[in-house]
C-alpha cells in the first residue's frame, strides 16, 4: 500500500515533510519518500490523503485500563467494589475506545485481578481490538499506601519490596511501578509523606534494574521526586508541587517526566462545578498552576516531557492523550514537540524506541491520518480520518 499525503509528521521532531509518500507492506513501514522513489505503477495506484496529515499512533504511557474517567465521585466509589468479570468487560469497552482515538500503544501501571495482563495478552492474540499493551502488573506499595486499593501489592522493608518486584517481573509485566508517595492533598496544597523509605524505594529500583526492567515511579512534592530522582527511575509519573530547582533536577537526570496534566485540568473542572470537600477549586487551581509552570521550567531547561493522562482518573476517558498534547502547548512547548512527547518520545521512554513511535522504514505501521495541520491548529489532532494500526484499518486492526 503507497499513500500519498499532504504533510507528514515523523514523530522525530525533525521538521514535517510536504506532498511525500508512505508505503506500508506486511504491518510495516516500507519506505518514505518522493514520487520519484517509487514505481509508476505504485505512484498511479497510491491512495489519496494529499489534503491530509499523516502521523505516528499516539502513544500512552499511564493508563489505568480497568476504570473508567468517570466525572462523578460516588459512582466512581463503586467501581473499586465490582467483581473481576464485570471490571474485565469494562476494560475491553475501554481499549476499543482508546484505538479509535488514535491511540495505538498504551502502558497501563497498575490494576486489579490481573486484568492488564489479560487485556495484553487478548490484543496480542486478536482476540479483542484495542491498542498494544504494556503492563506493570501490580502497582507497589507500603501497606496501606497510595494504590493499595486497587489490587496493588503490598511490602514493607527492603526484602518485600524485592520479592514484590519479581512477583511482577515473574507475571510478565513490562516495567515496575512504585507508589513512591501519595496523592496531592488540594485543601492543604501539598503531597504529604513519602511513603517509601529511601531504603525500599533503592531496593525495588535495584531490583528493577537487574531485570531489566524500566521503572515509573508515581510521585509528588519536592522530597517524593527528589528520592525518585536519586533511586534512578526511568519514568517520573505526575511530579507535582516541585520546585525550580527539582525542575532542573529532572531536566539533569535525564529521566522521562510524565506531567499527566489532565487529572489535574479535569479535577479543577469538576470542583468548579461541584462543591466537595476534598476538591476546592482553588486548591485545585494554585496547584494546577504551579503544575503548569514547573513543565515549562522543566522544559525549557531541556527536559524530556512525555505525554500521559492516567486515563481512568476522575474525568480523564481513555485516549484523551489530545487533550494533554494540547495542555503541553499551552505550558510553552511548540506543537512539534508536544506531538513528538506522544509519538516518538512516549516510544523511548516505554522501550519501544526501536520498534514504534515514529514513521521510519522497518518500523510498524501504526499511524493517524489527520484532516487538518495540528502545527497550525493543535486542536486537529482529534479529527481523525483513519487509525491504522500494525498496516490494518480500524476497526479491523
Amino acid at each position: 500500500m503507497l499513500i500519498k499525503t499532504g504533510l507528514l509528521i515523523d514523530g522525530t521532531g525533525r521538521d514535517a515533510q510536504a506532498a511525500c509518500y508512505l508505503a506500508v507492506k506486511d504491518g510495516f513501514i516500507a519506505g518514505i519518500g518522493k514520487a520519484e522513489d517509487f514505481a509508476v505503477d505504485q505512484v498511479n495506484a497510491a491512495v489519496d490523503y494529499s489534503t491530509c496529515t499523516v502521523m505516528p499512533g499516539l502513544l500512552d504511557p499511564h493508563v489505568h485500563l480497568f476504570l473508567e474517567g468517570i466525572s462523578d465521585l460516588r459512582t466512581r466509589s463503586l467501581r473499586w467494589k465490582e467483581d473481576k468479570d464485570i471490571t474485565l468487560i469494562r476494560a475491553v469497552r475501554n481499549l476499543a475506545l482508546t484505538l479509535s482515538k488514535g491511540v495505538t500503544t498504551v502502558r497501563d501501571l497498575g490494576g486489579p485481578y490481573g486484568v492488564n495482563s489479560l487485556l495484553k495478552k487478548a490484543v496480542r492474540q486478536k482476540v479483542a481490538p484495542g491498542p498494544g499493551v504494556l503492563s506493570a502488573c501490580q502497582a507497589i506499595s507500603v501497606t496501606g499506601g497510595h494504590f493499595h486499593y486497587a489490587g496493588g501489592r503490598e511490602a514493607d522493608g527492603p526484602g518485600e519490596m524485592l520479592k514484590a518486584v519479581r512477583e511482577q517481573a515473574k507475571a510478565g509485566a513490562d516495567c515496575i511501578k512504585i507508589m513512591m508517595t501519595g496523592c496531592v492533598n488540594f485543601v492543604r496544597q501539598d503531597a504529604g509523606i513519602v511513603e517509601l523509605s529511601p531504603a525500599e524505594a533503592q531496593a525495588a529500583a535495584n531490583e528493577a534494574q537487574h531485570l531489566q526492567k524500566p521503572l515509573a515511579a508515581h510521585a509528588n512534592g519536592v522530597a517524593g521526586v527528589r528520592q525518585a530522582l536519586t533511586i534512578g527511575v526511568t519514568t517520573l509519573e505526575h511530579g507535582a508541587l516541585i520546585d525550580e530547582a527539582t525542575a532542573d533536577l529532572i531536566a539533569e537526570k535525564g529521566v522521562y517526566w510524565i506531567p499527566t496534566l489532565v487529572p489535574f485540568e479535569r479535577m479543577l473542572a469538576y470542583g468548579r462545578q461541584h462543591q466537595t470537600r476534598t476538591l476546592p477549586p482553588d486548591g485545585i487551581e494554585a496547584v494546577y498552576c504551579r503544575h503548569q509552570a514547573m513543565v515549562r521550567r522543566a522544559y525549557q531547561a531541556g527536559a524530556k516531557i512525555v505525554a500521559g493522562t492516567d486515563a481512568g482518573a476522575l474525568g480523564v476517558e481513555h485516549g484523551d492523550v489530545w487533550r494533554e498534547i494540547c495542555l503541553l502547548v499551552e505550558c510553552g512547548l511548540p506543537p512539534l514537540a508536544a506531538l513528538r512527547a506522544a509519538t516518538g518520545l512516549a516510544a523511548e521512554a516505554m522501550g519501544l524506541g526501536q520498534e514504534l513511535g515514529t514513521l521510519e522504514t522497518g518500523k510498524k505501521a501504526d499511524f493517524l491520518i489527520l484532516a487538518g495541520n495540528p502545527l497550525i491548529d493543535i486542536t486537529s489532532i482529534r479529527n481523525i480520518v483513519k487509525v491504522v494500526k500494525e498496516g490494518a484499518e480500524y476497526p479491523d486492526a
